[in-house]
């Protein structure tokens, strides 16, 4: 019965809220229209008790008035009239009060109960009036007594009283026997139905209340039985009154040893719980206090040392004298639920691989620190990481080894930071770590070498020995940014300005470097302009077979030529085309123009393409190359499209449908830069090569007297010579280089020594000849040299810098400076008031790099003249 109580007050029925509005005690929610409509029913079986009631008196009273006229005395005449007065009255108002008062059904009953009552206490008082007949009312009131009992509705009972009544009275008037029958006929029949119909519907209801708590009792230990939850009960002070069988089964104590204890002293006050228990705990107490319905408050409690969290429910319940008597409600346990919100809160979090913070988790901690870095008057530091050459791991040796070697960088970096900072992943091969008290720049750069130094360390992953390394961006908040994004951008740049300056490296952000990123970016759209409006152009380098020295080829070399900046390095805009994804279209342009070039050409020459890996991924690569050869009606055969290893680091199924539809054309395929990444012999395998093309690094000093670059070479030679394969020498420059080739035995040369880059109307006209190419240039690779030691300017990616020159000969010099040069980039240089000069960097060793002039110059042995003209610097040897 106890939990039946509970339901009632939690959910209030709707049988006890039509009850609750009827006798007109406050509902703690408004009715429904279908609510109200069965209120109205139930109304309805009372509603005819008065009218009745008042019409049976008034006939009562005309009956009387006919029967004892003769004998009536002046009060009986008085009582006559006014009991007639009063039926009229309650006939005429029973009828109207709907229209006129629009009484609520609570008001209704009371005005019924009103009007039988007035009307049964004046036929009460009929004996003594009519008869003198104490005993007459003496008999009525002990029938008065009897009918209360009998019938559990006052509307019932009144109706009795006043049935009995009129019989009472009629039977005590002498000679109206007779006239008594008809009255009891008349008055105490339908009295009496009325009254009966009222005292069975009062039975009825009873029953039906009673069936209705025992449904709810039903449902309520199905909802316990089922793991639903469970029962309570405090009083007004909080304290525990009850605890259905669940309640105590759920905190696995008994139930004497939890009752009279306060509800809140169920809650595990411990140091882990996070603010939002201790949140709950406090809405818990408030509503508690403040006599507050409330629900689903998560309740943090301790059972068998484990904390579970239960939800709450809970209303206030009064007494029927509406004084506060405590809380019933419901409980629920969700630990298993708030274990797999906390499991899913951490998975966003953090990263599931490595369990390192996520992106999303770095940002906040980042903005948390500085926030608190304004008060403290302190650093926040930001370290971007790359792994260098984890690409390369990873589509090697497979993504299960990948993923291995990321939770093993993952466990150093954490191993190494530890408390000092919070180290995350923010996806890839990039890492991010917070370091707060960043004050000290020598203990970052401190740190930084020691995280590349601890990460290149070698990793041993299924019996796999990987080296891999790191890169570091570095940006200091709130000197590098206020904000999250400013802090991240600038971090960013720092870890591009590092890779650019050679991998393995760390970089602190500079103001410079947002220039450097705006340069990129306008040479970006710079490109695609370029591109969209014909502003590449191709030129040609001749390939020359090492004995006879004819000409066998051209390899095709993009060039932009900026309007504004002049020529751009290729090595320069290809790695940004790369990045951006222009390199497909830039790829598409080359190949359809060499073709077009090549086609003029005498039939024995073949015109040799770079392709870029990005470019090879393209399904649609060998459809572009059927349309280039098809529009420029160019023999297949004459077509050698250069690949380089990488193409088989992303080794699919596109990839080597493509080698077999190119072979399938009888497009030839060259191997470039053999041996300069990460070689595999099998790579030979994978592919129908014809030719493999050595890399200028082995070739220019090959003649050099420690014969290592020359070992390399008649290595990569025998090699090619048993797969049956040529070999293309690239990157000759010098005489002596070139005899050493030649003797090792390399099929083709390509280099300086016989020609730079020719435009298309020059390799024409070369094409056209049919004699031999004569070597030209130096004699060895190292021009006689001039110790100096002179200030200079060098206008290098569109800005001067400072240098100082440290040696000089006619064909080039060797300069130092505190900023990273990049090989391949053509460099303009000042000399106080000096001519410049122009030409490539070629070479870079830390802080050092050589360059190599475009033209060659005079220089007098141990001095340099101060003023050189200009004839005197431009003339050639």
């Amino acid at each position: 019965m106890r939990r039946v109580n509970l339901i009632r007050n939690i959910r209030q029925p709707d049988d006890d809220a039509i009850d609750d509005w009827l006798s007109g005690v406050r509902t703690p929610r408004p009715l429904s229209p279908d609510e109200i409509l069965h209120a109205a029913r139930n109304l309805g079986i009372q509603r005819p008790l008065l009218p009745v009631i008042s019409v049976a008196s008034l006939v009562g009273i005309c009956i009387l008035l006919i029967s004892a006229w003769p004998l009536m005395r002046p009060e009986a005449m008085i009582w006559s009239a006014i009991g007639s007065g009063l039926a009229i009255f309650a006939i005429i108002t029973s009828v109207v009060w709907d229209h006129v008062f629009r009484l609520s059904p609570a008001n209704s009953a009371r005005a019924i109960a009103l009007g039988a009552i007035v009307l049964g206490a004046q036929w009460a008082s009929a004996p003594v009036i009519f008869t003198d007949s104490i005993a007459g009312s003496l008999a009525m009131a002990s029938l008065i007594v009897c009918v209360v009992g009998f019938s559990p509705i006052p509307i019932a009972q009144i109706g009795f009283i006043t049935a009995f009544a009129c019989i009472s009275l009629i039977a005590n008037i002498d000679g109206a026997h007779f006239v008594a029958m008809i009255a009891a006929a008349f008055l105490g029949v339908p009295i009496a139905y009325v009254a009966a119909r009222q005292h069975f519907s009062a039975v009825n209801s009873v029953h039906k209340k009673a069936e209705g708590h025992a449904r709810i009792a039903h449902r309520a230990e199905t909802f316990e039985k089922n793991g639903n939850g469970w029962f309570w009960e405090t009083d007004a002070h909080g304290r525990l009154t009850y605890a259905s069988p669940k309640f105590t089964d759920a905190i696995d104590s008994e139930e004497q040893d939890i009752l009279g204890h306060p509800l809140t002293d169920l809650a595990a006050l411990d140091a882990e719980l996070d603010d939002n228990s201790n949140s709950d705990m406090r809405a818990l107490s408030f509503h508690l206090q403040a006599r507050l319905a409330f629900s689903d408050v998560l309740l943090p409690v301790r059972v068998r040392d484990k904390i579970h969290w239960w939800s709450l429910s809970g209303h206030p319940t009064y007494d029927q004298f509406e004084k506060f008597v405590g809380f019933s409600g419901i409980g629920t346990d969700l630990t298993e639920v708030r274990n797999s919100e906390d499991k899913m809160a951490h998975m966003a979090r953090f990263d599931p691989l490595t369990g390192l913070a996520n992106r999303s988790t770095i940002r906040e901690t980042l903005a948390k620190t500085l926030e608190q870095v304004k008060h403290d008057h302190t650093k926040v530091a930001l370290f971007l990481l790359d792994l260098d050459r984890f690409k390369t791991v990873n589509d090697t040796l497979g993504h299960q080894i990948g993923d291995v070697l990321l939770e093993q960088v993952a466990e150093r970096l954490d191993t190494l930071i530890g408390s000092d900072g919070r180290v995350g992943r923010l996806g890839g091969d990039e890492f991010a770590i917070v370091l707060s008290n960043a004050s000290q720049r020598e203990h970052l750069e401190t740190l930084a070498k020691r995280i590349i130094e601890y990460l290149s360390a070698p990793y041993t992953v299924s019996s796999h020995r990987v080296v891999i390394g790191a890169t570091i961006g570095i940006a200091i908040g709130p000197d590098d940014g206020h904000t999250v994004d400013a802090v991240l951008r600038n971090a960013d740049l720092a870890l591009y300005a590092a890779k650019g300056r050679g991998r393995g490296r760390h970089c602190f952000y500079e103001d410079d470097m947002h220039s450097a990123a705006d340069a990129r970016r306008l040479m970006e759209v710079d490109l695609r302009s370029a591109l969209k409006n014909d502003g590449l152009s191709l030129y040609f380098q001749p390939i020359v077979d090492a004995g006879s020295e004819m000409l066998v080829g051209f390899e095709a070399l993009a060039r932009w030529y900026h309007p504004k900046y002049g020529e751009i390095s290729p090595t320069k805009f290809i790695p940004l085309a790369e990045e951006t994804g222009i390199i497909e279209q830039i790829g598409e342009w080359v190949i359809r123009s060499a073709c077009a070039a090549a086609a003029q050409w005498p039939d024995h020459l073949r015109i040799a393409v770079n392709l870029s890996p990005l470019q090879f991924a393209n399904p649609n690569l060998s459809s572009l190359v059927v349309n280039a050869i098809a529009q420029s009606q160019l023999p297949a055969s004459r077509l050698e499209l250069e690949v380089t290893e990488g193409i088989f680091l992303q080794e699919n199924d596109t990839t080597k449908a493509t080698l077999r539809q190119l072979d399938t054309l009888g497009v030839k395929l060259t191997l470039d830069d053999f041996g300069t990444g990460y070689s595999s012999l099998g790579y030979l395998l994978k592919a129908p090569f014809g030719k493999i093309k050595i890399d200028r690094s082995f070739v220019s000093g090959a003649a050099a007297k420690d014969g290592q670059k020359a070992a390399i070479v008649k290595a990569i030679v025998a090699l090619a010579n048993s797969l049956d394969m040529l070999t293309t020498a690239e990157g000759a420059e010098t005489h002596d280089d070139l005899d050493t080739i030649r003797e090792l035995g390399c099929s083709q040369v390509q280099g300086y020594i016989y020609s730079k880059p020719l435009s298309a109307e020059a390799a024409l006209a070369l094409a056209q000849k049919k004699t031999p190419l004569t070597a030209q240039g130096h004699k060895t690779n190292r021009a006689h040299r001039s110790v100096m030691l002179r200030s200079v300017e060098i206008y290098y990616e569109n800005s001067r810098r400072k240098a100082k020159l440290r040696n000089i000969s006619g064909t080039g010099a060797m300069f130092e400076a505190d900023w990273k040069a990049e090989p391949g980039l053509h460099v303009e240089i000042f000399i106080d008031r000096e001519p410049s000069r122009k030409g490539t960097i070629r070479w870079t060793n830390e802080s050092r790099f050589g360059v190599l002039f475009d033209d060659h110059i005079e220089v007098p042995v141990g001095h340099m003249a101060p003023k050189a003209t200009p004839e005197r610097l431009s003339s050639a040897a």
